[in-house]
């Protein structure tokens, strides 16, 4: 989770927007630390030596004197040129160096001078003359100076050494790391609202499309296109509904001839297997029809007694159940169990669960059919059962356990979508009889 939101788009731009201002701000200590009218005048005296040249000032006896301190030292060494003047607020002086003559009228002018910088780049020899003024030890320093270190490109790095600059960066950094994100949460948040939008969006609940209405401009033309594609899907499926609707209208008339051609025929075991197949296809037409019903919101769901429900289909389902010479029981522990549904589409699911044990359980089946008081309702057998492996497939449209089986390995996916629709689940598990044991869980209707 932590990775992901480091890797989200406002983790992301944050990052981004505060190195780019970081590195403005190194931009900016570059420009600040060579003014613009100093580069324009070609003088590049690096004016740090003036703070150099005040550590070392003190007094003696009264009077003003440099001391040579380690740094003072190292300039000279460096630069053999180097010269400063120095005059206090009380009119003390004190120099070193070689002063260039055509510096002295400044100089002598020092008291009124609290900025300045003098020559040019076309005299070298001459170099140039800095004025500032400092604070030190014995008080302000106006203190003049030239020949000494020029400005370094590299000299912009102690610019960060300053403490003001320093907290100025600290301060605008931390607004920025939390003002970014607030800003891009609030620019963002017509996406929040899409994605809570989109998690809606059901195959059952079709219609919905996604709103632009605070939503940068940039996302729109994907917006749009996404609800584009909602359309084409909601024509698509509107499509498959009406075909399935169609073609269990249209099997319903050969079914029903069938049936009666069936019912016509002498008694044998080749007339049982007969009815056996015409009911399971009757059944799948009819679940067909229940499953476009529901789909297409042309249901009502009503309170019904489970139990009544099971026991029903217990009954229709045992005329088949003997004449497959199998067995079939109904038990309940409670007298009512009601929940809300679709009374044709339930009980569809129920008799193709005993017609699916009469199928694949084998001969002499004990099929039993167990309403409980919690909304469940089991179909039990005592055949082989099915494997732990095959389990989880089972509820998989046109799988079937065993390939050369009869059957178009539907009937158990149908169940699955009916109880489904009715917010409810159904599992297979092993039957207390050994076999398989088919449990469809529905929830209680609120009294």
């Amino acid at each position: 989770m932590m990775f992901d939101r480091w890797n989200s788009l406002q983790a992301r731009l944050t990052r981004k927007l505060v190195i780019f201002q970081v590195l403005a701000l190194f931009a900016f200590a570059l420009i600040a630390s060579v003014p613009i009218s100093r580069l324009a005048s070609g003088v590049v005296l690096d004016d740090r030596v003036i703070s150099v040249i005040a550590e070392a000032a003190t007094l003696e006896d009264g009077e003003l004197v440099l001391n040579e301190t380690d740094g003072l030292a190292l300039i000279k060494a460096r630069y053999p040129t180097f010269w400063y003047y120095v005059r206090s607020i009380d009119g003390q002086t004190a120099s070193d160096g070689s002063i260039p003559p055509d510096f002295l009228p400044a100089l002598n002018s020092l008291a009124y001078i609290s900025f300045g910088e003098f020559g040019s780049e076309a005299f070298p020899e001459l170099a140039s003359l800095i004025i500032r003024q400092s604070d030190s030890e014995v008080g302000r320093l106006h203190i003049a100076s030239g020949g000494g270190p020029r400005f370094s490109w590299l000299s912009f790095s102690l610019f960060f050494t300053n403490k003001y600059f320093v907290l100025f960066s600290a301060a605008l950094s931390m607004v920025l790391i939390v003002a970014i994100p607030l800003t891009l949460r609030r620019e963002l948040r017509g996406l929040d609202k899409l994605a809570k939008d989109a998690t809606r969006i059901d195959v059952d609940q079709r219609g919905m499309r996604l709103s632009i209405e605070d939503v940068p401009l940039e996302m729109q033309p994907l917006v749009s296109a996404f609800n584009d594609a909602l359309v084409r899907l909601d024509d698509g499926i509107e499509r498959r509904h009406r075909f399935m609707a169609d073609a269990a209208h249209e099997l319903r008339t050969p079914i029903a001839i069938l049936q009666t051609r069936v019912d016509l025929l002498t008694p044998s075991a080749e007339r049982t297997q007969l009815m056996l197949d015409v009911a399971r296809l009757s059944n799948l037409a009819d679940q067909l029809l229940d499953l476009q019903r529901i789909d297409v919101g042309h249901t009502r769901f009503e309170p019904i007694d489970l139990v009544k429900l099971g026991a029903d289909a217990t009954a229709d389902m045992a005329p088949l159940v003997i004449a497959s010479e199998d067995e079939i029981a109904f038990d309940t522990d409670t007298g009512s169990v009601i929940v809300l549904g679709d009374r044709a589409a339930l009980t569809r699911a129920v008799t193709n669960l005993i017609q699916n044990a009469i199928a694949h359980a084998g001969k002499s089946t004990k099929i039993n059919v167990l309403v409980k008081s919690d909304g469940t309702l089991s179909v039990n057998d005592n055949g082989e059962g099915i494997d732990l492996g095959q389990r989880a497939k089972i509820f998989e449209p046109f799988y079937r356990i065993k390939p050369g089986s009869r059957g178009a390995g539907l009937g158990l996916n149908l169940v699955q979508q009916i109880v489904l629709r009715h917010k409810g689940t159904v599992k297979v598990d092993q039957s207390p009889q050994g076999g398989a044991g088919f449990t469809i869980s529905l929830p209680l209707a609120k009294t």
